[in-house]
């Protein structure tokens, strides 16, 4: 261990990131002793407390356990999954009181970095000298976390774009809001039929008329609605369709784009859930695609840090780059600066093995749904995935309505959700379809959870 008193690092970083390096590399072995904090204050000179933040920060992010009787212990990163407390009661539809909530949108209860985020904040606060607090900031976002997701777009998803296209904004529903000031309320907007509840009435909110496209199994009809809507901005959410959760073919977005150059119109590529595949990799996004400057690309940090911070982000081509200082010249931004500030940081320093482990362990939750699913339902019910997202829906083939199957999940003491709020019509929702999600539930809940589903929904 080696610490350089004469550095800008704090100390507590310094012992962080050699330990993590460590462990990484494979210089501590999964199940190696690390130093006490006594045994390590003593040899590097410093506090305890200044040891006990570092490990602090790498228990947080799943490198070193703490085990009784044998001290601090290195992970094995293969199999990262922070034990996390039993998930709280949810306050919504459809279960007051479940004990298996297969609830969407929501992450485990312990996912969240908040010992990291806690270090980030300090020193960000440490570090301010008359800017952030003392002045109204870019109503664009922090300059450094805008450049940390252009940085991202290009080299990880090959968009090619420069951090003044980047916008940070405060969730989806107020993205799309800000992005409607750029058009004519007399415009259309096309949406996927089904399609995200939030962003349609977001969408009416702003009293702009709303056209269904219809989706379905296939997207047969789509292109057909979406010629016949007149829209001037398509909605869609093509690498993981919500909540059908279908991939949209390659050649049906070169079509899509075809029709935005064509109509003078723009696409809002909303992907939400990219980084969550469990079987092939994702298509390019329809950005990477995009040569006539028609894509407006939305990314959010909900699905995998934390939905509670409200940050988005819009990636604007350049005429709506244009319109938009244009409209919010003089603007305040909708994210406090501190906020932003501290993912800034964590981006830069932090967020890549977060991800990663978020990755690995949604992996195995999927893989718990889908194998415990067939297993205990077999052909009962179809089950309608595409090895993408954090949710998958459940098709009960005896004809059951989807309150039926709710009202009785929930008399067994679990929450699965309705889908009918998702289609433009709720004629047109499939019956007996419920939403189920894996997101916020603990991987050894799975299992049981779906045999007590069973049990309320077939009588075993």
């Amino acid at each position: 261990m080696h610490i350089d008193e004469r550095s800008d690092e704090p100390i507590y970083q310094q012992i962080y990131r050699q330990i993590h390096d460590g462990v990484e590399t494979g210089a501590y072995p999964p199940g190696s002793r690390l130093p006490s904090i006594r045994g390590l204050a003593d040899d590097v000179g410093c506090s305890r407390n200044t040891v006990e933040a570092a490990y602090r920060m790498l228990v947080a992010e799943g490198y070193v356990a703490s085990r009784p009787g044998s001290g601090y212990v290195a992970c094995d990163l293969a199999l990262v999954s922070p034990s996390a407390p039993e998930r709280p009661v949810m306050l919504g539809e459809p279960a007051p009181c479940a004990r298996y909530d297969f609830t969407y949108g929501d992450l485990e209860p312990g996912t969240f970095p908040a010992a990291a985020w806690r270090a980030l904040t300090d020193d960000v606060l440490l570090s301010v000298e008359g800017v952030g607090c003392d002045a109204y900031n870019d109503p664009a976002g922090e300059p450094e976390l805008r450049a940390e997701v252009a940085w991202r777009l290009t080299t990880q998803r090959g968009i090619d774009c420069t951090p003044d296209q980047v916008i940070i904004q405060g969730g989806t529903c107020s993205g799309v809001r800000n992005l409607l000031a750029l058009f004519d309320p007399r415009d259309v907007v096309a949406m996927e039929d089904p399609g995200y509840g939030g962003v349609r009435a977001a969408v009416e909110r702003a009293r702009f008329a709303v056209a269904p496209c219809r989706v379905g199994d296939d997207y047969a009809h789509f292109l057909d609605d979406l010629d016949a809507s007149g829209a001037r901005l398509a909605y869609v959410t093509p690498s993981s369709q919500f909540p059908t959760c279908q991939v949209m073919p390659a050649a049906l977005r070169a079509r899509l784009l075809e029709w935005a150059r064509d109509r003078d119109a723009f696409i809002l590529e909303d992907d939400y859930c990219r980084d969550f595949r469990y079987r092939e990799r994702a298509l390019p996004p329809l950005a990477t695609m995009d040569r006539d400057g028609r894509v407006a690309y939305m990314g959010t940090f909900s699905k995998s840090l934390s939905p509670a911070l409200r940050m988005n982000y819009l990636m604007l081509p350049p005429t709506l780059l244009e319109r938009w200082r244009a409209v919010f010249e003089g603007a305040y931004a909708e994210v406090p600066w501190l906020n932003q500030a501290v993912l800034g940081q964590f981006m830069h320093d932090g967020w890549d093995r977060h991800l990663r482990r978020i990755q690995v362990r949604n992996r195995r939750k999927y893989e718990a749904l889908t194998g415990a699913l067939r297993e205990e339902m077999g052909d009962r019910v179809d089950v309608l995935e595409n090895g993408t997202g954090l949710h998958l829906l459940v098709r009960v083939r005896d004809g059951r309505t989807e309150e039926e199957l709710i009202e009785a999940a929930r008399a067994g003491g679990v929450a699965v959700y309705g889908t009918k709020r998702y289609w433009a019509r709720a004629s047109a929702a499939p019956a007996g379809c419920v939403l189920v999600g894996f997101s916020a539930i603990a991987e050894e809940d799975i299992a049981p959870g779906v045999r007590a589903l069973t049990a309320a929904w077939f009588g075993e």
